[in-house]
């Protein structure tokens, strides 16, 4: 979560934001020590998104591969030629393209992506975007003042529904809900994060750190520097965790691979009794399937799914399983737009390599493309730049307290801490925010369980390099400009599993991509100029779940969990690579990118689901255990007490790990969680 200096603050007398140009009188002043967080670094300026038309205007092209006609050659790098690129790599934002005399294919390749400007293909997605908004008003987030400025409603809350996150729990929520609310109700998501458009997002490495939430280098490392940065980057001792922040939460950065647990991980004793079957789930993942648009990647669709084939045949006397992996990406012409189901226009994918920093084509199906506007054209209000702190119970409502991140018109940010009401509130800001709102709102009128925080799990994530494999992979991805080159395919295609192994010993490694910003320094590490001989790989599997969330002494949650780093797992994970590498023809690298932590991009756990709140934090519908009075019996219900209207709906109410990338079984407990909320007796008068 955000780190923002503590004090009282006044709301400007005006305001001029990202999604409204009207002046708004002062709001609710909250004291900021009331949130319980002490200042952790000052904000930096922030330019606010550009218009449209300025994304629209003209600017020098010296980027693109295709402007210097060359194919693609392998090469390999010596140190010395390595020091020297990488002082071309990161010197300048803007400047001429480095000359060099001859200038191979490779190196006019490396040197082309320090640039960045404007093509075809980006001014497409914008205008797709653009006239996707149109009905909505001109984009998917709400003027501010809506959230800002009270309304009198006869009702001691604003909102009948509050939504906070806007990653896939939240989406669906706000999606299957708002079109079943009865006439005059409200509902609302919050996220912390701004509305980004497909054609804007970084494709140069000074522009990928600009976007980051906390500082990642220096003294300042992990202090707050951009609110509204897209990537959220967290170091803990034995762990990192990276997440998406924006309209749409992970789905604007993830590999959009859609993946179904083997059934075995529900027969776990840790799942609450109602879904210790995967039967239970299946019908809300194949509506999830279909409301995103999931089909299987094409066989043997590039080099690299190619080169991962035939290296998992060579495995395939230890039980190696092959498969093309399955993506919610559009697979059409990127010359015409197609209207996907939910009725969005989009291009079909370029093979581009680009997933993990934002598709500049159109062609990935994230929640701005689907349930988000569903839930936006039922009437649900969407406010973006608002960061949740706390909640506070009061009777049978909530005070959520927040701060809205506004540009001054100036170029600049200013912040505006308030406080509104909401009836029912659904927590969807990822595992380590959710834990975070909850361990920060636990009072006398919201006592929680002491299992909040536990349980824990990177979804045993791991990331490895193969060095010098054969044959060539080509994984420098190219953004959205043309490419002369074999394509790069979307950053993930395959799945390689060992089905026949015990639930502990079963792993999911998938092959990966660079994406255009990054994919200097990754040549640069690897001494492979163009990415031909490398391999990224992405490890998932059954870690423990061993992790706990607490708060540091400034009220941030940081992860602790001691002993994973020496843990039979990690030797589990490590073990799998160089085995990998090896049917790849290469070697097994390690780097430290994070120094020797584990990185994840799944981090699950925090709020699990239980049976009890002597094992867990919430029940199989999502809904918050009271723990006052030791977590009784409601004679009502003849279930364990909850907190009315309160629920918790993402990635942190999963109670282990699953071995696979969760966005599809996070879509699917919330598509049966918002059914449940729709049946609920507590509920009824909300909606018809």
């Amino acid at each position: 979560m955000g780190r923002y200096s503590g004090g009282t603050h006044f709301a400007p007398s005006t305001a001029v934001t990202e999604n409204s140009s009207v002046s708004t009188p002062s709001v609710i002043v909250v004291d900021t020590g009331s949130n319980g967080l002490a200042s952790k670094g000052a904000l930096a300026v922030q330019s606010p998104l550009p218009q449209f038309e300025d994304m629209m205007r003209p600017r020098p092209l010296k980027n693109s591969t295709a402007a210097f006609g060359l194919e693609r050659k392998r090469s390999e790098l010596t140190r010395r030629s390595a020091v020297k690129l990488g002082a071309a790599a990161v010197v300048g934002s803007g400047g001429s393209v480095v000359s060099a005399a001859p200038v191979g294919g490779a190196l006019r390749d490396f040197l082309g992506r320090r640039q960045s400007g404007p093509s075809i293909l980006k001014q497409k997605a914008i205008e797709d975007y653009r006239a996707n908004m149109l009905p909505l008003g001109g984009s998917l987030a709400s003027p501010s003042q809506q959230l800002l400025r009270p309304i009198a409603r006869g009702v001691p809350w604003q909102f009948e529904v509050l939504v906070i996150g806007s990653g896939y729990g939240a989406a669906v929520t706000a999606a299957r809900l708002a079109p079943r609310l009865r006439p005059g109700q409200r509902m609302a998501v919050v996220e912390r994060g701004r509305e980004w458009v497909p054609g804007t997002f970084p494709d140069r490495f000074p522009d990928l750190l600009d976007a980051a939430r906390l500082k990642p280098t220096g003294l300042k490392q992990g202090q707050l520097e951009n609110p509204l940065g897209l990537f959220n980057v967290q170091r803990f001792q034995e762990i990192a965790v990276l997440s998406g922040s924006g309209l749409g939460g992970g789905s604007l950065i993830n590999a959009s691979v859609a993946y179904r647990p083997n059934r075995d991980v529900f027969c776990q004793a840790a799942w609450p009794v109602p879904l210790r079957s995967r039967e239970v789930l299946d019908p809300y993942y194949e509506l999830a399937e279909f409301e995103l648009g999931v089909e299987r990647e094409p066989w043997d669709h590039t080099a690299k799914m190619r080169a991962q084939r035939m290296a998992v045949e060579r495995l395939a006397a230890s039980g190696a399983h092959f498969e093309p992996a399955r993506l919610a990406i559009q697979r059409a012409s990127a010359e015409l737009p197609v209207l996907n189901r939910q009725g969005m226009r989009q291009r079909g994918c370029t093979d581009c390599g680009d997933c993990l920093t934002g598709c500049n084509v159109g062609a990935k199906n994230t929640l701005a493309n689907n349930y988000l506007p569903l839930a936006r054209r039922a009437g649900c209000e969407i406010f973006t730049q608002t960061e949740v702190h706390r909640l506070e119970k009061c009777g049978d409502y909530y005070r959520i307290y927040f701060t809205h991140h506004a540009h001054d018109g100036q170029g600049a940010l200013c912040q505006q801490h308030g406080m509104t009401t909401a009836r029912v509130v659904v927590l969807s800001a990822g595992s380590l925010g959710s834990s975070e709102i909850l361990l920060r709102s636990q009072s006398h009128q919201l006592q929680l369980t002491d299992q909040l925080g536990c349980r824990w799990t990177g979804n045993g994530d791991a990331l490895g390099f193969i060095r010098n494999g054969q044959p060539a992979a080509n994984i420098a991805g190219f953004s959205a400009y043309p490419d002369t080159g074999e394509p790069v395919g979307p950053i993930i295609e395959t799945n390689l599993t060992y089905p026949h192994r015990s639930l502990a010993g079963r792993v999911l490694i998938q092959e990966g991509a660079a994406a255009r910003s990054y994919a200097n320094i990754a040549s640069l590490l690897m001494r492979d100029l163009n990415l031909d001989d490398t391999r990224i790989l992405l490890g998932m599997g059954h870690d423990g779940a061993a992790g706990r969330i607490q708060l540091d002494d400034q009220g941030y949650a940081e992860v602790h969990w001691p002993g994973l780093l020496e843990s039979d797992y990690r030797k589990l994970i490590r073990g799998e690579f160089k085995r990998l590498a090896a049917a790849h023809g290469g070697q097994y690298h390690f780097l430290r990118l994070f120094g020797d932590r584990m990185i994840s991009v799944h981090p699950l756990g925090g709020c699990a689901m239980a049976d009890t709140p002597h094992s867990g934090v919430v029940n199989h519908q999502g809904q918050v255990f009271d723990a006052a009075h030791g977590g009784d019996i409601d004679p009502a219900t003849g279930t364990h007490r909850v907190h009315t209207g309160l629920y918790v709906c993402d990635g942190a109410i999963l109670p282990t790990s699953i071995a696979c990338n969760p966005l599809l079984t996070i879509t699917a407990l919330a598509e049966r969680n918002a059914d449940l909320m729709l049946q609920s007796p507590q509920l009824a008068d909300l909606f018809h």
